[in-house]
């Protein structure tokens, strides 16, 4: 079965969408916060939750992108994978599996159910998972004519609420002189990527920063959607200006404050370091010209976390590869090269690994949006 494309990355568009209004409505009631993070552990831990600094958002936000999706396209339901657990036990011990269901009063009973009755909580969740969604794309069709993929031959990966920590702690962050905020909501993102089952490689990928401005007149936070496209020899991308060919004379770079500190001297000397939280916020801002590239040299991404930016660096010129394999690599053989480095998706990085594990990034992670910057942090590490 073939699938239009520009129909997929309307379908991705509209519940990631969906997904930012549920994390909105969340952070915006006071009793739906309350009820829905847990923060302790240990004798002090909420018995509601099963895992620390998990909620509800990720879960419900993950489910409405799986049910979509499959609503659409049926076919996919069985290649579609997250981050979380969709299963819950609550106070009284029961262990409850959260999935959209038919209707709406059907979801509102099971999220009760994980609630612990709370009805009102319930009711406002439930009601913004059924409710429809159609946010405007914005790409013009001869960009993309006739493209289709094969149902059978793609897969998804959803991170529903990247950098929780800083979802839960509720920071308004404030904005350094690149446009980039080290901590805050501004680093929540909610992110969805589709990759080829046969070579690995992402092929659409769509961002939302639920929290991206607020607007104080308003007193509400106003969130943007970034979407890319490489099917094919197809490069289409929501960006009207895309990140320089050529990096800065001192590029920017983003890194993770527990970044070895080997490797941040060896930066510091020619660029300059700059930190943020979140995996999928950093690359968001490689992926708009904020910094030049996003650089980390542990294990510590996932899956979900990458393919989405991965798919929208690729449609800009760039891509993603790991650290390591930079480090190992000679550049100046072909463009044919760096394509072949490029991070996989249909597969453990770590077989026989279990849990989460598996699906770690294996050897950190390189961000670039051009093969010139990517030679220009080669030529640093060497």
């Amino acid at each position: 079965m073939k699938v239009d494309v520009a129909e997929v990355l309307q379908l991705l568009v509209n519940t990631a969408e969906k997904g930012a209004n549920v994390a909105r409505i969340i952070r915006s009631d006071a009793d739906l916060l309350n009820l829905l993070v847990e923060e302790k552990t240990g004798n002090s831990k909420n018995q509601r939750f099963v895992q620390d600094f998990k909620t509800l958002a990720d879960v419900l936000v993950q489910e409405i992108v799986r049910h979509d999706l499959t609503e659409k396209i049926p076919d996919i339901k069985g290649s579609i994978y997250g981050e979380e657990s969709n299963t819950f036990t609550n106070a009284v011990g029961e262990s409850i599996t959260v999935e959209i269901q038919t209707t709406k009063q059907q979801t509102t009973d099971l999220l009760s159910k994980v609630l612990d009755g709370n009805e009102r909580a319930a009711d406002l969740l439930a009601r913004e998972a059924h409710e429809s969604v159609a946010v405007t794309v914005g790409i013009e069709p001869e960009k993309l004519g006739c493209l289709e993929v094969n149902v059978e031959d793609i897969g998804v990966w959803i991170d529903p609420i990247d950098s929780t920590a800083q979802y839960i702690g509720g920071l308004q962050g404030t904005v350094d002189d690149n446009g980039i905020a080290p901590e805050g909501l501004q680093c929540v993102v909610v992110i969805i990527g589709v990759y080829d089952k046969q070579t690995g490689i992402p092929l659409i990928g769509v961002t939302n920063q639920p929290f991206c401005t607020y607007d104080h007149q308003d007193k509400r936070w106003i969130g943007e959607t970034m979407w890319g496209i490489c099917v094919g020899e197809t490069r289409v991308s929501s960006l009207t200006k895309p990140p320089p060919d050529e990096p800065r004379q001192k590029p920017v770079i983003l890194m993770s404050t527990s970044e070895c500190e080997d490797i941040q001297n060896t930066f510091r000397k020619t660029c300059s370091l700059h930190y943020a939280a979140g995996a999928g916020y950093k690359l968001l801002c490689a992926i708009q010209g904020l910094a030049d590239s996003y650089i980390l040299s542990k294990s510590s991404t996932f899956k979900w976390d990458a393919c989405g930016p991965h798919a929208i660096l690729l449609s800009l010129g760039g891509g993603l590869i790991s650290f390591k394999s930079l480090q190992d690599t000679d550049l100046q053989d072909s463009e044919s090269l760096v394509r072949d480095l490029q991070i996989r998706y249909d597969k453990s990085d770590h077989p026989g690994a279990t849990g989460a594990n598996q699906w770690c990034n294996e050897g950190g992670i390189v961000a670039y949006t051009s093969t010139a910057m990517l030679k220009t942090i080669k030529d640093i590490i060497a």
